[in-house]
């Protein structure tokens, strides 16, 4: 891995830890968290969960580029699909309980929708990259 790439990665990751800083003090100062703990969830699973899948896109499309350049958008959107299928999963009981209130669905919505953009971002990056690297 390069340096620029590398610096995109480190670039998202600050990115990431100011949303989930800026997300837990609203849900403090609100009571929009307040069906979290009761539910049995925390900001903190919904965002690590997502963490995991952004640098295993990321990682995975940086390695991909060279052997599968012409299908890397395949290859994104066949990660988003499952990412957005394991977060449902990973949720599914939250959402399906008589306890869930709009708090636990914000929380839930928003993070997924943060990690969704910082994916398509990065991806964004590689297939650039990419791009510019067959051209010179």
């Amino acid at each position: 891995m390069d340096r620029q790439t590398l610096g995109v990665g480190l670039k998202a990751l600050g990115f990431l830890a100011i949303c989930f800083l800026a997300h837990y003090a609203i849900i403090s100062f609100t009571d929009l968290g307040n069906s979290l703990p009761v539910l049995g969830y925390s900001l903190f699973g919904f965002y690590g969960l997502g963490l995991i899948f952004t640098i295993v896109i990321f990682a995975a499309m940086v390695g991909i580029k060279n052997s599968l350049p012409n299908n890397l958008g395949f290859v994104f959107l066949g990660f988003i699909t499952l990412r957005l299928v394991v977060s449902y999963l990973f949720a599914k009981a939250g959402l399906d309980s008589e306890n869930v209130d709009l708090g636990f669905k914000v929380n839930f919505l928003v993070s997924v929708l943060v990690f969704l953009g910082v994916d398509a971002y990065l991806s964004y990056f590689v297939l650039n990259k990419n791009s510019s690297a067959e051209k010179s």
